[in-house]
């Protein structure tokens, strides 16, 4: 495999989790109506982060990559992590 096949790979299998990060950063915001304490790219950042860490752990546990329990884990972390951060700054 060379270096593009690569880079490639590890794109696609980052996508989901940026994806879910953006949407879920974008309607916690627009949802509860406040900006939060951190600025929209900052949070996308965490997020996405957070969300390739459970992909990586549920490819680690499954074995496969593209499950749906990897999937849903993904969906749950990242929208822990978009409540997480809105709510900090709030106290």
């Amino acid at each position: 495999m060379d270096l593009v096949a690569l880079m490639l790979h590890v794109l696609a299998f980052a996508m989901p989790a940026v994806f879910v990060a953006l949407c879920t950063t974008l309607a916690a915001r627009w949802g509860s109506g406040r900006a939060g304490a951190q600025r929209w790219w900052w949070q996308w950042a965490v997020c996405s982060l957070a969300g390739c860490a459970v992909l990586l752990a549920a490819l680690w546990v499954l074995g496969r990559d593209g499950s749906v329990a990897g999937y849903a884990a993904l969906v749950v972390c990242c929208g822990t992590a978009a409540w997480l951060l809105s709510r900090r700054g709030r106290a």
